[in-house]
């Protein structure tokens, strides 16, 4: 797990919703910048896994994940909620900071 990035996260999240930008892998390997809202009160039940926090899912597995209202999808409102693998996030950004 990496619990470096989740208490950052954690942090962000005590002062409500926040815009974030991380890079993380994509199906056919490139990693690809990803951008989005973290900070919502959990919603709906995961059949994989439980809500931690605001941010955080644990999966069954014990996996951490970083919950998203990502932006510029390929959907009719151009958001959806996503999840990704902690572990997998890399140059973590919020307000011009990276990590």
């Amino acid at each position: 797990m990496n619990n470096n990035l989740r208490s950052i996260i954690e942090k962000i999240v005590a002062n409500g919703a926040a815009i974030v930008s991380f890079d993380y892998p994509d199906k056919d390997g490139a990693t690809k910048r990803r951008n989005g809202v973290i900070g919502y009160k959990p919603f709906g039940h995961r059949v994989w896994g439980e809500h931690e926090s605001k941010a955080i899912v644990v999966s069954k597995a014990g996996n951490e994940f970083l919950t998203v209202k990502t932006n510029n999808e390929d959907t009719p409102t151009g958001h959806a909620y996503k999840s990704f693998n902690l572990e997998k996030i890399s140059n973590f950004t919020h307000k011009g900071i990276t990590v």
